[in-house]
């Protein structure tokens, strides 16, 4: 594509000021006619990785991958960049051999609903939304999420991009973009608070809620007790227990518990 075709992407029309990162995939899309561009798995949320430069290339749709390691995904959104490339564009509804060894990926299109959460960088080289697809693998037994008796990481660690996000069932997914800044103002998302093990382990919930003079979170699922609490990335109880983000507010020195009628009360404590 060009300018001359509509496209203006960063190759077509050149910003005056790039970071390095935008300059190192400026650079990939020029050489090799498509970057991949890989966000990294962390202990709550599955990792991904989508194309830039496709639709620059062949006009078609960009293409991404979920929840497997993301060094084998960026060699597979290369696979299909080849494939692109020799003449193979990608189209929804595709069951596409030739990406994954000895499995094949359904191919689905992407909600634009999704395009702000999940593919910054494709939003800001195009300067617009850019058609993406999203590549599908199934489990070991060549079963598709969608099917009966899909493995559960295969169901669990692919969005179904191809609903509206309000549509989507409620979940990980869905609560991206809360996992991805902490709503607790003195402590980072991946920053280690107190939790007690029945709540770290999701056998219990979230009742008391703890922010001490010292600027420390503690959330328990009773009174605290020796030996019964341990440390958990934030993260993942924001993740687990959304209605915490309703205490962040709550100042040092004090807590809140929820009383037996279900409410919440909020109180200081002592020195």
């Amino acid at each position: 594509m060009s300018a001359a075709g509509g496209c203006r992407c960063w190759l077509c029309e050149v910003p005056a000021e790039l970071d390095p990162r935008e300059l190192n995939l400026v650079w990939q899309v020029q050489e090799h006619g498509w970057s991949v561009v890989a966000v990294a798995e962390e202990p709550e949320l599955p990792g991904w990785a989508y194309t830039v430069g496709l639709r620059h290339l062949s006009g078609g749709p960009e293409a991404c991958m979920f929840g497997l390691r993301g060094r084998d995904m960026h060699a597979w959104l290369n696979a299909v960049g080849q494939q692109v490339r020799s003449g193979q564009p990608l189209r929804s509804g595709q069951v596409r051999l030739g990406v994954l060894d000895g499995f094949p990926v359904a191919v689905r299109p992407v909600h634009p609903s999704w395009y702000a959460d999940l593919f910054g960088f494709a939003l800001g080289f195009y300067r617009e939304p850019a058609p993406m697809t999203q590549l599908i693998w199934p489990d070991r037994q060549g079963r598709f999420p969608w099917q009966r008796g899909a493995g559960e990481r295969c169901r669990t660690h692919q969005p179904w991009l191809w609903l509206p996000k309000d549509d989507h069932p409620p979940g990980l997914w869905t609560r991206l973009v809360d996992l991805a800044t902490s709503p607790f103002p003195d402590t980072a998302i991946d920053e280690l608070v107190v939790g007690s093990k029945r709540v770290i382990s999701g056998e219990a919930r979230i009742v008391g809620i703890v922010h001490t003079h010292d600027g420390r979170w503690e959330f328990h699922d009773g009174e605290p007790a020796a030996g019964e609490i341990d440390l958990v990335h934030l993260r993942h109880l924001v993740s687990d227990h959304p209605h915490i983000r309703d205490f962040a507010d709550l100042p040092p020195g004090h807590a809140a518990r929820q009383e037996p009628d279900g409410n919440w009360s909020r109180f200081p404590l002592p020195r």
